[in-house]
């Protein structure tokens, strides 16, 4: 596993912190990533040698108009996200109140400035062209119920890859592999 840097909010500047070490990898590695991650790893993918691309609730081009970008400001994440929009947005609503602690407490861990200035790259990413030079096999993992990643973000991903994208829908929310990780497990086995 390798971590955000913790102060990283720019897609180009996580790639070059990022890149080495999976450069230095050894045999090539498989990247799963999830939600806000998936153009990181896009971008991993064209320029270094991997085994596998995982994607899960995630996207290649922007999930929503770039027009919100000036909306999303630090003072909106100053505050401790609610239990309520944890559950609506994140984990589902049968989530055990122990992983809405823990998404709150993750969340939290971030500074509100790294968040906003994360949602405003995702909001003005496009790394279609990155997925296009990807020639490791792609998995997808959607979860059906996810209410951040819409589906037009998926079938853009898909049209976008040169190699098959093989999407396994399991039921769940956004944070389907904090929820559904058997599920998500054996999708990616079945997936191979």
């Amino acid at each position: 596993m390798v971590p955000l840097p913790p102060n990283g909010s720019d897609y180009s500047r996580i790639v070059e912190a990022i890149g080495p070490v999976i450069q230095r990898q050894s045999p090539a590695p498989i990247l799963l990533a999830e939600s806000f991650s998936g153009p990181l790893a896009i971008e991993l993918a064209a320029r270094y040698e991997i085994a596998a691309l995982i994607l899960c609730n995630s996207f290649a081009v922007a999930p929503y108009p770039r027009i919100l970008r000036p909306l999303i400001l630090p003072a909106f994440f100053r505050r401790r996200v609610s239990r309520a929009v944890v559950r609506r947005y994140l984990v589902g609503r049968n989530a055990s109140d122990a992983l809405v602690e823990r998404v709150r407490e993750v969340v939290s861990s971030v500074s509100a400035s790294v968040l906003s200035a994360r949602l405003r790259s995702a909001l003005r990413v496009d790394v279609r062209e990155a997925l296009a030079r990807c020639k490791a096999p792609i998995q997808y993992l959607r979860g059906t119920n996810d209410r951040l990643v819409h589906d037009r973000s998926v079938d853009a991903l898909v049209k976008s890859a040169k190699t098959e994208v093989k999407v396994a829908r399991i039921p769940g929310p956004h944070l389907l592999l904090q929820v559904e990780p058997a599920r998500s497990w054996r999708a990616i086995h079945a997936g191979r």
